[in-house]
């Protein structure tokens, strides 16, 4: 019985704190006339994204460095209203990015990204005009074969593996090959990317050296 008790008042407090960072959000995108900005989604949101990375952050060094630029191992490299972006000290080789894409609807998505050489991961949350928050699922992932032209064929004993990342601008799908021997070095024809559309990420498959 005591369990019991003791799970329904961490979800009881868990579901408070959930509806005091959407209020605080919503009063802040008041202030600034409407717009909830890239810091104002970091702020909000739960510091997950950075169980990706080897130094993590907790929900207080979040707010931390929202609030100061830095902490013991995390400083602010960039924040736009469209772009927020730290990095992990003292070579600000791993970076975790949000940004923001506004929605016909008056809902704003939230991209969140960690970047760290090849590596990347990725989540999406929809925050309402109303203030709630949902996580939302990411595109689905292109195949192998979007990156090269009609016809070609994986050698033999490569394995392919496909990540969603955040781009500068959308999302981009990221392919990788791999031997034996680790990661293949392989010239790809095509990127493919995920461009909002003001309600949906639209799949683009582009020349591998264009735009």
């Amino acid at each position: 019985m005591h369990r019991i008790l003791r799970v329904a008042a961490l979800l009881v407090t868990l579901t408070a704190t959930l509806a005091l960072a959407a209020a605080t959000g919503a009063a802040t995108a008041h202030a600034a006339g409407g717009q909830v900005t890239a810091l104002d989604m970091f702020r909000m949101l739960p510091a997950t994204i950075f169980e990706n990375t080897a130094e993590g952050l907790t929900e207080e060094e979040k707010q931390q460095l929202a609030d100061e630029g830095e902490t013991d191992f995390w400083a602010v490299i960039e924040s736009t209203p469209e772009h927020f972006v730290v990095g992990a000290l003292p070579l600000l080789d791993t970076r975790v990015s949000v940004r923001v894409f506004r929605a016909d609807n008056g809902d704003t998505l939230a991209a969140m990204g960690v970047q760290n050489g090849e590596a990347c991961a990725l989540e999406l949350w929809r925050r309402k005009a109303d203030g709630r928050l949902a996580p939302v699922a990411a595109p689905d992932e292109p195949g192998i074969a979007e990156f090269f032209a009609a016809g070609y064929k994986l050698p033999a004993g490569m394995s392919p593996s496909v990540m969603l990342c955040l781009g500068e601008d959308d999302l981009e799908a990221r392919a990788l090959l791999w031997t034996s021997t680790g990661l293949a070095q392989v010239k790809f024809d095509h990127r493919v990317l995920y461009r909002w559309n003001g309600s949906a990420f639209s799949k683009a498959v582009l020349p591998a050296d264009g735009k």
